[in-house]
């Protein structure tokens, strides 16, 4: 009987202990799972503004070529002008 009175509150004990864990665990799961999605979304912006960077680029690069073509096209009109005469 004694043995008893010892063993079901123990138990209890032990069970009410293991359902606090399980909450703390869950706040500590979902805690987690926040700053996963906090660092999921810090990626995202920062491929973004490597993709508009790249994108800039790419442009300035069209733009440089593009400048380049009509500077060697007024070479050239230059050089025939001055080997006709």
């Amino acid at each position: 009987m004694l043995k008893n009175l010892f063993i079901l509150p123990v138990i209890a004990l032990i069970i009410a202990l293991a359902g606090c864990e399980t909450t703390n665990n869950n706040a500590a799961i979902d805690a987690a799972i926040a700053e996963m999605k906090a660092k999921d979304a810090e990626q995202d912006a920062s491929v973004e503004a490597a993709n508009k960077t790249a994108q800039r680029a790419e442009a300035m690069t069209e733009q440089n070529r593009s400048a380049l073509r009509a500077l060697n096209d007024k070479i050239d009109r230059m050089f025939r002008t001055i080997s006709r005469k």
